[in-house]
């Protein structure tokens, strides 16, 4: 983003929307590193420990629709503060907490604040920046800010075990959300975009319960000797609230508005988000089992393992924003998912043939960042292209709830494939099955993305709509 000699209200509003995404991802990727001592603290089983990362993920992912909707008809500022004070609320709960039930409840609550931050966010960042380059910037810095939270949190957690105990990590959030609220200032009065109509509460519950079911399904078969019964409830539920959302997609109010369903654009970016947190977002949760666990990596060294990812992540993201407007998304975000799936199966054969860090882990880990770098805000800066104004926040919403979505089945599916005590041979199976997901993402932007428009959607105004356009090579 160009250096102004003078504060600007954009400037000062983008800083503190990027904030807004560096707490949201912050939060996701902090609790890596503290997990084992959160486990042997508060009585985890092995198994059980992905909860505390499946409960934010899961929820986060389930509330956003309805987070959409809500900054779409009271005000994308009401909504951005709403969610940093239960954002605050929740931190100091978890950080308060005693028992494990309490800190999974702490963290269903920053689920649900997440999902109302992200959306509103979303959506005061399309208002304030026109389609195109400007906006396109803007997309680079926010996207830049959440890639490297992610990899950050890591690294920030490590460093705070390293001094403190691990309810320090969500202390950490509360001066955060400060800044953010302090930056932001009067941009946060920004009006609603839609009429006061119901929001679709019911279709929420139902997804973020089929979603639920399937992460308990998977996680009990991880079990050493799994509980069918419980495996078949799970299963059932989860059948029977993706059938009550379907049906909800036929009323007034569906959850996901039809006309968004249609734009080719916010398709693939959900694909992208759902496959880029199911390999890249699942690298985290990895690799930092395998330095702790396998090479018995302190927590503090395992965090700063993670820094030369976070630069990657920078310079990818970085990249993918000079590049957005020049070359084709396709070839973008084909390049981006097959870069960082090179990363991965380098992962996989550093940790097969059991090197060291600098010469078996650190390539992939660069190569993986810098694809997963490019790819977030490539697949970010596709889903908002071609959005009516009117339902800016409500589609960001869905490329961010398809990302958690794919990271909470994903991370099920990698627990299921490791299992209770995973070794060696089990991390290079789950690291190549991330490789195959991001070469999936790959392939589907360039069989996706041929028929989509070449420019950007204007600005359309509340009372208009937009089709996504057709002829050109993206």
């Amino acid at each position: 983003m160009p250096v102004s000699p003078a504060p600007t209200p954009g400037a000062r509003l983008l800083t503190a929307l990027a904030g807004a995404q560096l707490l949201v991802a912050l939060d996701f990727s902090i609790i890596y590193v503290a997990l084992p001592g959160i486990g042997t603290g508060l009585h985890f089983s092995a198994v059980a420990l992905q909860w505390i990362v499946s409960a934010y993920a899961i929820f986060f992912a389930g509330f956003l629709l309805l987070g959409g909707q809500l900054a779409d008809v009271f005000g994308a500022g009401r909504i951005y503060l709403t969610a940093q004070l239960v954002f605050a609320a929740s931190s100091t709960g978890a950080a308060l907490s005693t028992s494990a039930a309490v800190l999974i409840a702490a963290r269903v609550g920053q689920g649900v604040a997440a999902a109302l931050l992200v959306p509103a966010t979303l959506g005061l960042l399309s208002s304030a920046y026109p389609a195109g380059p400007q906006r396109d910037r803007a997309v680079s810095v926010w996207g830049t800010t959440g890639a490297v939270g992610l990899a950050l949190g890591v690294t920030a957690g490590g460093g705070i075990l390293a001094v403190a105990s691990w309810q320090w990590i969500f202390w950490l959030n509360l001066p955060i959300v400060a800044l953010c609220l302090l930056t932001a200032g009067t941009a946060l009065r920004s009006p609603a975009t839609g009429t006061p109509t119901p929001v679709a509460t019911a279709a929420t519950l139902s997804a973020c319960a089929a979603v639920v079911a399937l992460v308990l399904a998977c996680t009990e078969l991880s079990r050493t000797r799994p509980a069918l019964p419980v495996v078949a409830a799970a299963l059932a539920v989860a059948v029977l609230a993706g059938g009550l959302l379907a049906v909800s997609q036929t009323r007034r109010r569906p959850l996901v508005p039809r006309p968004l369903l249609r734009v080719r654009t916010l398709q693939v970016a959900c694909l992208a988000a759902a496959l880029y947190m199911a390999s890249f977002g699942a690298e985290f949760y990895l690799v930092t089992l395998y330095l702790q666990e396998v090479r018995a990596y302190t927590a503090l060294a395992a965090g700063l393992a993670f820094l030369p990812l976070a630069g990657a992540i920078t310079v990818g993201n970085t990249v993918a924003g000079r590049l957005a407007g020049r070359i084709p998304l396709r070839r973008l975000l084909s390049t981006a998912f097959l870069t960082g799936a090179a990363g991965l199966l380098g992962l996989a054969l550093a940790v097969g043939l059991d090197g060291g860090y600098l010469l078996g882990l650190l390539p992939g880990l660069l190569l993986s960042g810098f694809g997963q770098g490019m790819a977030f805000t490539g697949m970010f800066i596709t889903g908002t292209r071609d959005l009516p104004q009117a339902s800016n926040a409500t589609g960001s919403a869905l490329v961010t709830t398809a990302q958690y979505i794919g990271g909470s089945l994903g991370l099920a599916l990698l627990v299921l494939l490791h299992g209770e005590h995973p070794t060696a041979p089990d991390f290079v199976l789950t690291f190549s099955v991330t490789a195959v997901i991001a070469t999936a993402a790959a392939l589907s932007a360039l069989s996706l993305l041929v028929r989509t428009g070449r420019a950007p959607a204007p600005m359309s105004r509340p009372d208009q709509t937009s089709e996504p356009r057709t002829g050109g090579r993206r």
